[in-house]
């Protein structure tokens, strides 16, 4: 397996649940911009949430199904359970829902819990059918194109998501 075709996978399966959530994502690419304040990182998918209360345990909980989708989806590809808290490449994801799951769940054995809960809906969720046809359709057009923007992105998902 190559990195390329693991990270549109990855990629992938955040844009696809964050879809599916309600988001809009405005686009994808393989590897990553330069910034100072993210971890050097292999690809990027930006989704914009339209207007939101921040605050809301609804909006986190959005936003911690799409962060750990990514890993979700390239652990279904690879067909190995590899966790983000301990596997290299997903531990900016894992910090990140784990901060972000922190308003909800604050005590620490309860947001373990929930967050592997949340791990294994996902698993489930991203092996029907229907959403592995639209990971594996978005995926396919990133590797080809190394970046798709919103247009295209809307076009792939709404063939498969409605």
């Amino acid at each position: 397996m190559d990195e390329e075709t693991l990270t549109a996978y990855h990629e992938s399966g955040h844009a696809v649940i964050a879809y599916t959530l309600g988001g809009t994502v405005e686009g994808m690419q393989l590897g990553g911009e330069a910034d100072d304040w993210l971890p050097a990182r292999f690809g990027d998918c930006r989704i914009r949430w339209g207007q939101i209360d921040a605050s809301s345990d609804w909006q986190r909980r959005r936003e911690i199904l799409t962060i750990l989708a990514g890993p979700v989806a390239e652990m279904v590809y690879r067909e190995e359970p590899l966790h983000p808290a301990v596997y290299g490449p997903w531990r900016h994801d894992w910090q990140r829902a784990w901060e972000t799951a922190e308003a909800i769940w604050p005590e620490v054995q309860q947001r373990m819990r929930s967050l592997e809960n949340v791990i294994l809906e996902l698993r489930r969720q991203v092996r029907q059918e229907t959403c592995w046809a639209a990971i594996a359709a978005l995926a396919d057009e990133l590797i080809a194109h190394e970046m798709v923007e919103e247009d295209r992105v809307e076009e792939v998902l709404a063939f498969w998501i409605r």
